[in-house]
């Protein structure tokens, strides 16, 4: 850093100094404070010196005091202050400014001049990656070859992260393609109320910041009825100091979705028609189904309740030949008691005899 003259009403310098404002995150009496780093002085020292405080830590970070003070011509005065860039941290990143106290040569009052500047340690915004989920599952789809492929009513989540740059208030912002274009244009979008969330900003410990946001959508009618892809992106945008008037991320990451439509519809009435002959067509199709799935159970039944019938009527039948066979064989084998033996052969002989006696008497008579 380097503090010249730049007045031209300069008759003599009394002290010339660069100072720091105190770090932002000091409050009360100590806030919007500074701090001088090295000066030099007319009357106590003709040479730059560093102010006590940095010289305590000028070996950290290799701080040197310089400049050259010029009483003949004091417009030819400077002050320098050198230090390591690789050394310093966030929080050097602040406000620096040149004060002169010198004596006027149109006046002959003594007059305070300020000049400042910053000293910007920034990072500025990327995007390091978008990952999608279709209906909960991670998907890719990062380039028009290679697209998610969806249907109408599939939510998709869309979840990115981003270096938002060195201020933790920035937001992740979102883009898509429009609903009425041909080409693959992206315009702003806004997520609707619900359907996003913006994360929570941390430090990289390197002077920035990462954000994870996410939203959430629904694909609809309309997008299956695109003449373009439908695609989203996230981006961060930056405005102010230190970024200058604004600065956009570049090289955002991209994802691209193939709705299919309804069988072959072509307008919205189109594809609600489909959707009621896809459904008229599935309910036919699954009382069709349920009514073969009856007609084959009731031709399996029947084709196993004869063949149970006819294998049961053969064990009967061979059963009732057995029992037949068993019969016959028990009376071949009946064995009468004797005593009614006896009788039923008496009862014989005399029915013989009574029989013969009788033809006996008959053929008499008619002789």
């Amino acid at each position: 850093m380097r503090c010249d003259i730049t007045e031209t009403d300069v008759n003599s310098i009394f002290l010339i100094q660069i100072r720091r404002l105190k770090s932002t995150t000091v409050s009360g009496s100590e806030a919007g404070h500074w701090d001088t780093l090295v000066k030099m002085e007319l009357g106590k020292t003709e040479t730059p010196t560093l102010s006590p405080d940095i010289a305590a830590v000028a070996g950290t970070y290799d701080y040197v005091a310089g400049g050259s003070r010029d009483s003949t011509t004091p417009a030819n005065t400077y002050l320098t202050l050198s230090m390591n860039m690789e050394k310093l941290v966030c929080g050097d990143a602040r406000a620096y400014r040149c004060e002169l106290s010198y004596k006027s040569s149109t006046t002959d009052a003594v007059i305070s001049a300020k000049r400042s500047s910053t000293f910007s340690a920034y990072v500025k915004p990327q995007v390091t990656s978008l990952i999608t989920k279709k209906n909960g599952f991670i998907m890719e789809g990062m380039s028009p070859s290679n697209m998610v492929t969806t249907e109408v009513g599939d939510e998709l989540q869309l979840t990115c992260t981003a270096n938002i740059g060195s201020f933790s208030q920035t937001i992740i912002r979102w883009h898509r393609t429009s609903e009425t274009s041909t080409s693959d244009d992206f315009i702003g979008y806004q997520p609707p109320k619900g359907t996003v969330d913006e994360g929570t900003a941390t430090s990289d410990n390197q002077c920035g910041y990462i954000r994870v946001a996410s939203i959430k959508y629904n694909v609809t009618v309309t997008d299956a009825l695109r003449d373009n892809n439908l695609a989203f992106e996230c981006f961060v945008k930056v405005s102010g100091d230190p970024y200058g008037k604004s600065y956009t991320s570049g090289n955002n990451p991209r994802l691209y979705i193939d709705v299919i439509k309804p069988c072959n519809a072509k307008t919205i009435s189109d594809i609600g028609a489909a959707g009621t002959d896809v459904s008229l067509a599935v309910l036919v199709g699954a009382i069709f189904s349920a009514l073969v799935v009856g007609f084959l159970l009731g031709m399996a039944f029947r084709h196993f309740y004869q063949r149970l019938k006819r294998t049961v009527i053969g064990h009967k039948t061979q059963a009732q030949h057995q029992q037949n066979q068993l019969q016959e064989t028990e009376i071949n084998v009946v064995t009468l008691p004797t005593n009614t033996y006896e009788q039923l052969r008496n009862r014989t002989d005399m029915e013989s005899r009574m029989t013969y006696d009788t033809l006996n008497v008959n053929h008499n008579m008619r002789m």
